[in-house]
C-alpha cells in the first residue's frame, strides 16, 4: 500500500492542509527514488511484507526532504544513514526474493 498524504501527515505531525500538494509531490518524489535505487521496485511492492518496509523508508525520505527543503548546504546533499541502510535492506530482500523465485540463492 502506497502511502497517502494522510498517512504522512500523521508521521510528520502536520494537522493543516496547507502544504498537502507539496506532500504529494514529496510522496511521488520518494516513489521514483526508490524505484530507481530498488531493481523491480513495483513488482516487489505487490509482495506485504516489503511494501509495508517500503512505507517506511517512504516516510522517513519524505520526512528526510520535508524537513531539510530550505537547506542549500553541501552536507545536506546525500541522504542520513540509516535511510541509505534501509534503501540497501530492500535491495537485498528484493534480491534474495528473486533469487528464490528463480531457484537460486
Amino acid at each position: 500500500m502506497a502511502l497517502s498524504v494522510a498517512d504522512i501527515k500523521l508521521y510528520l505531525r502536520i494537522d493543516n492542509d496547507v502544504e498537502d500538494a507539496m506532500l504529494q509531490r514529496l510522496l511521488a518524489q520518494a516513489d521514483a527514488y526508490l524505484a530507481g535505487a530498488v531493481d523491480d521496485f513495483a513488482m516487489h511492492c505487490k509482495t506485504e511484507s516489503f511494501d509495508k518496509q517500503a512505507d517506511i523508508v517512504r516516510a522517513a525520505i519524505v520526512a528526510e526532504m520535508y524537513n531539510n527543503r530550505d537547506c542549500q548546504e553541501e552536507k545536506h546533499q546525500a541522504f542520513p544513514y540509516f535511510i541509505r541502510s534501509a534503501i540497501a535492506q530492500l535491495q537485498y530482500s528484493a534480491d534474495s526474493v528473486s533469487a528464490e523465485g528463480s531457484g537460486g540463492a
